[in-house]
């Protein structure tokens, strides 16, 4: 996940990263304690991904020149949508090589589906640029805000029209979770659809850590689903998850014919990551348990944030200038965390913690130490 660092600013080069992501890792030839990014299950370096990604390549080499609109797919691209299929329980996955394409591949490919897109005020940066590719008339309701949704529903959908929703399911900057049930039941009437941008969710949330539309309850009826297995997967690449009639819809999307067929490893190692996230629940539930801690943590030095079972927890102190401050502060003790001023950050910036699921006790009791010395 991008993020404004203060550590180096300017011309300077990016820091080099060393070794696989997760709560320790190698930064320029120094040990550091990371709670930055977003590998939530701590599967950056897990053996069983990085063999199978490397037998993928000895196999089918990077990548596959024949494309699906041409009759062809690639084995491990079927892998990874066929697991996809298990794991989500869903009539059909479509993998692709980065999540980022996420919403340029479900707004075009609903965009002869609707007429009006509504798209979160925090939303991200790939559901905004799928909306324009879509070429629909584009709402902006306010974050989150239900009340504020069916306002604007009111106001600018004419008699006929079929709105499209726009969501991230769990906000990337600061962890909180969209109403989607709210939203689906407000859409209903109008024979609307439900898109959402599940990156920070896939492998967080919902009871099987299926995200947050799993958490909602919802049926895959007019909802499509999708974003990174590179987060808390540990993989690379993305999904689009939905009926079948619609996911083959998605496939007709230039985007979809031009763009998408990514890298065999990284499809072989999503595949291999929901397979090992089944066979090992106690990942998601070391998982809560450090996000449980974090939070509870963070609020007993009085800080706010997100009272979800998510693994995020963002905040703000005082303005930008003293969190950049902090960070750095931290940054000298070996401890990373995020001034991130990313998309639904606000003016001043925030803080960023995240937990994984390889963090330990200790660490968690290191970084509040640190904090409760700062503050």
């Amino acid at each position: 996940m991008n993020t404004t660092i203060s550590l180096a600013t300017g011309g300077s080069p990016p820091r080099l990263v060393e070794s696989p992501s997760g709560a320790s890792m190698m930064v320029d030839g120094r040990q550091l304690l990371c709670f930055g990014g977003s590998a939530y299950l701590g599967l950056g370096g897990a053996p069983e991904l990085v063999e199978i990604g490397c037998a993928a390549l000895r196999q089918f080499g990077a990548s596959t020149h024949l494309p699906r609109h041409y009759g062809f797919s690639s084995g491990a691209n079927q892998q990874a949508e066929a697991e996809a299929r298990r794991f989500f329980g869903t009539e059909a996955a479509m993998y692709f090589g980065t999540g980022y394409l996420f919403g340029l591949v479900a707004l075009t490919g609903l965009a002869h589906d609707c007429d009006v897109v509504y798209i979160d005020e925090s939303a991200h940066y790939s559901l905004r640029e799928g909306a324009h590719a879509a070429g629909k008339p584009i709402h902006s309701f306010a974050h989150r805000d239900v009340q504020d949704l069916a306002r604007m529903l009111g106001n600018t959908l004419e008699r006929g029209q079929r709105p499209l929703v726009a969501t991230d399911g769990v906000f990337a900057t600061t962890g909180a979770i969209a109403p989607l049930s709210a939203y689906a039941e407000l859409i209903a009437p109008f024979n609307g659809w439900l898109v959402v941008d599940e990156s920070h969710a896939f492998g967080t949330i919902g009871p099987q850590g299926r995200g947050s539309a799993e958490l909602a309850q919802l049926p895959f009826d007019r909802l499509v689903i999708g974003g990174s297995t590179a987060k808390a997967l540990g993989a690379h690449g993305g999904f689009a998850l939905g009926d079948a009639q619609t996911i083959a819809q998605l496939w007709r999307t230039p985007v979809a014919r031009g763009a998408v067929l990514g890298c065999s490893a990284g499809a072989a190692m999503t595949a291999e990551s929901l397979r090992l996230i089944r066979r090992r629940p106690e990942l998601l539930l070391r998982l809560r348990e450090n996000a449980r801690s974090l939070k509870a943590g963070l609020r007993g030095l009085g800080l706010k944030v997100e009272d979800n079972a998510g693994p995020i927890a963002a905040f703000v102190h005082e303005d930008g200038l003293q969190m950049q401050r902090i960070q750095r502060a931290l940054w000298e003790q070996g401890i990373f965390v995020a001034y991130s001023t990313y998309v639904g950050a606000g003016p001043m910036g925030v803080l960023r913690c995240a937990a994984f699921a390889d963090h330990t006790p200790e660490q968690i009791a290191r970084l509040l130490g640190a904090l409760r010395e700062l503050l």
